[in-house]
């Protein structure tokens, strides 16, 4: 049986002004209907604002329907051992999340400030040895560089586990330039923040894996989860690539969740230790997919209706043993093992600059070029 009655994905984007098109924001909905299921619409918003009233509306009527919804976000949960405890004092996903959301501006209009946070943090949290880089070249922050600082050599290290086994996935404390995704995950993580503390619908809502555990069910009805479609091959033709990207991943979730390859993937990863799977359920999360192509490979069930095929309702309009990826360097078998003696299994743990300007948008809204 399915887990899942609708599936949500998002095309993040880090954007500093409105913007549409290419590089910006896109969602899509694919709905079962019986043994069925079809894209419900696919969309683009033009501010993280927007999106989050659809996200409202989305995920009320799944809970006023009883309809169990599966959102998959293009920005990373976590960051790498060791960050959370550095920043707030505690080695949980939520005080991080939460830290994030009390000092992230971010208006209707997509301005925050984000390049200024991402400095002041280096300045006060990593002195010496600074984690976040990249920022627009017409302006100047004091303590944010353009250039890649050296790789840190004590925890937070530059990539998370995951990034191991998701080929040209960038670090999380890279802002800006190409396949970049810092900006998108301080932004992306303090919206969702936000929308489980202010939504009303929180009670409702579990984060894979920090809430679940790496689970193949679920007791709430929502379950929101990291993705990253660059894992994926496009299929079928669409005018943006971020349109085709979130098209792609809602079909290939759906018929995953229908032949039980989707489950798999959201159980524990083989290719983690027992550190490591408490690392990434306190701390650093997982990214849901990683692992599919050798599902693939295994043999599974002929899906129930080919890559780029599912009907479509309403068209589309505006609005398993894995190898490590061998581009991410510097980490360890056992990154973040050394950790695990003081990283538990997390609870819900119990302004400031100016805002930016009009620059910085990403030059890509995905995370790791283009899909072979």
């Amino acid at each position: 049986m399915p887990l899942f009655d609708r599936i949500l994905i998002v095309d993040w984007s880090g954007a500093g002004q409105p913007v549409t098109g290419k590089n910006s924001l896109w969602a899509c909905l694919a709905r079962r209907e019986g043994d069925r299921c079809e894209i419900e619409w696919n969309e683009n918003f033009s501010t993280r604002h927007a999106f989050m009233q659809r996200l409202d509306a989305v995920v009320g009527a799944a809970v006023a329907e009883g309809q169990r919804l599966l959102c998959g976000f293009d920005f990373a949960f976590g960051y790498p051992a060791g960050a959370a405890e550095r920043l707030t004092g505690a080695p949980h996903w939520r005080s991080l999340w939460r830290k994030i959301a009390d000092e992230i501006e971010d208006g209707e209009d997509n301005r925050n400030n984000r390049f200024d946070l991402a400095s002041r943090w280096n300045a006060t949290y990593f002195a010496g040895e600074p984690r976040f880089w990249g920022r627009p070249h017409q302006h100047v922050y004091a303590d944010l560089s353009d250039k890649k600082p050296p790789a840190p050599t004590k925890a937070p290290l530059a990539f998370r586990r995951s990034e191991q086994f998701a080929k040209g996935a960038k670090s999380v404390w890279q802002l800006t330039y190409n396949g970049s995704v810092g900006s998108q995950t301080l932004l992306g993580i303090n919206r969702l923040s936000r929308f489980l503390d202010e939504s009303g619908h929180g009670e409702h809502i579990a984060v894979w894996p920090f809430e679940t555990g790496f689970a193949t069910g679920f007791e709430k009805l929502i379950v929101f989860a990291e993705i990253y479609p660059s894992l994926f091959d496009l299929s079928g033709e669409d005018a943006v690539k971020d349109q085709a990207q979130v098209r792609t991943v809602a079909e290939t979730f759906a018929r995953f969740d229908a032949d039980g390859r989707l489950a798999m993937l959201l159980d524990r990863p083989a290719v983690l230790s027992d550190d490591e799977v408490a690392v990434s359920v306190a701390e650093e999360g997982w990214v849901l997919g990683i692992g599919h192509r050798e599902l693939e490979i295994a043999g599974k069930d002929t899906p129930l209706w080919p890559a780029g095929h599912l009907p479509h309702k309403g068209g589309e309009r505006n609005a398993a043993s894995v190898e490590p990826a061998s581009d991410v360097h510097g980490l360890s078998g056992t990154a973040g093992a050394a950790l695990s003696d003081r990283v538990a299994v997390p609870e819900a743990a119990t302004r400031h600059t100016p805002l930016s300007p009009r620059v910085g948008e990403m030059s890509r809204s995905d995370r790791g070029g283009d899909p072979q």
